[in-house]
């Protein structure tokens, strides 16, 4: 299939690009799954003629601009920034007046080829690790519950495998009877962190355990040849380390997390070039910072185009597995009483704040404001009107079309 796109000058190489150039070429080389095949089609075809879009027309210069349709693919880099927006405007429900905390639970990079087999046990597995160990640590030094927003996360900086989950926490929770709101020692202090490694280790490691001895770990290829008893015994012999930050002002809670949030393995702004059959791309050495959340020296890799993709290709999340989940204070049913309760016990109205729905609209022209219906042949504002929309169009009628003018990937369609 041919995929055309049309973008502005100013666009930069994005992974859509990779994949069209090199996609047909690694299938013929290695093994995909459907689901990979599919979510790679999603991206290949974002924001191109065959997801059809609308015809817009200048009142100026009667140029015509065509605007195609995202694939909203949760893992497409160029459609992730208006669902992030959504969320985090959601989020602002359950923020109180209290300080969090930004808690990061890593995982032994000895487990990857056994998590690589076993995604969705594991990663169901790690979530549940996290809120059992978050909670125990509370309801055992400050006896309460937390609020806990969770997202995982299964890259690091290199596109490499780094499983792990960012957590956002309540400074404090409601406690247990739900007489009182229980505050931690300090703004900067939650639990007892190097217990809290511990715990999480251990519950970790013996929850994977339980999984291998009642035969739902999987082992097929090279995996199979990996002790997994041996391997566990191992990472239990390690110290293992459990970040946690403070956040300067309760407004700064979800905005931060965005940043986790409807992300995929890579950003297009990262990309530096492709160039006889290797991917060179920007990143920051984590080895450096100082702390969670600094980012340590900028520095470039370089990568033959095949190990580019299969890294990517490990990032690509079960179908229908939930990456975002909330736990404690947070979860849904909280909202009926617990996170009124709170609310009142912290001084403020029961009912839980309404938001207004967030429209791609009014977000566009939040961020972009009169360029939202610029015309990008004579420049003038707001100027633009749409004069019909349409589905797929084949290869050649879109080359015709773009005579007409110059498309444009502003304003995307849905």
């Amino acid at each position: 299939m041919s995929y055309i796109t049309y973008r502005s000058l100013q666009t930069e190489l994005t992974v859509a690009d990779i994949f069209r150039e090199y996609w047909a070429e690694y299938r013929e080389q290695y093994p995909v799954t459907v689901q990979q095949a599919k979510v790679v089609g999603s991206i290949m075809a974002c924001r191109t003629p065959q997801l059809g879009g609308r015809v817009d027309c200048c009142q100026e210069c009667g140029a015509w601009v065509f605007r195609f349709n995202s694939c909203r693919d949760r893992h497409c880099n160029q459609c992730q920034k208006f669902e992030r927006a959504k969320w985090v405007d959601k989020q602002k429900v359950m923020l109180l007046p209290i300080p969090y905390f930004h808690i990061v639970f890593t995982v032994d990079h000895a487990l990857n080829p056994i998590i690589r087999q076993n995604q969705w046990a594991f990663y169901n597995l790690l979530f549940q690790t996290v809120n059992q160990s978050l909670q125990a640590m509370a309801g055992e030094e400050l006896g309460c519950q937390l609020g806990i927003t969770a997202v995982l996360h299964s890259w690091g900086q290199k596109v490499d495998e780094h499983y792990h989950i960012h957590c956002i926490v309540t400074g404090g929770g409601l406690a247990l009877e739900g007489s009182r709101w229980v505050r931690p020692k300090n703004s900067h202090y939650l639990c007892d962190v190097v217990k809290l490694s511990a715990l999480y280790r251990d519950k970790l490691l013996g929850g994977l355990q339980k999984l291998y001895r009642q035969g739902k770990v999987q082992q097929f290829g090279e995996a199979a040849k990996i002790d997994v008893e041996a391997t566990l015994a191992e990472c239990w012999q390690k110290k293992w380390e459990v970040f946690a930050k403070p956040f300067d002002t309760p407004e700064a809670v979800y905005e931060y997390l965005s940043r986790y949030v409807h992300q995929v393995a890579i950003s297009n702004y990262r990309l530096e070039k492709v160039e006889d059959g290797q991917v060179t791309f920007r990143y920051f050495d984590n080895k450096e910072r100082a702390e969670v959340g600094d980012k340590g020296k900028e520095k470039k890799l370089t990568l033959p185009v095949n190990e580019f993709i299969r890294r990517f290709l490990q990032h690509i999340l079960p179908a229908g597995f939930v990456r975002i989940r909330y736990y404690g204070l947070h979860h849904s049913s909280a909202r009926k009483e617990k996170l009124p309760r709170s609310r009142e016990l912290l001084g403020l109205s029961r009912s839980l704040p309404e938001l207004e729905t967030l429209t791609l609209l009014v977000w566009l022209e939040e961020l972009l404001g009169d360029e939202v219906g610029q015309c990008p042949h004579c420049g003038a504002r707001g100027s633009l009107f749409e004069r019909g929309d349409f589905a797929e169009l084949p290869w050649l009628v879109g080359i015709i079309l773009s005579l007409f003018g110059q498309p444009t990937r502003a304003g995307v369609c849905r």
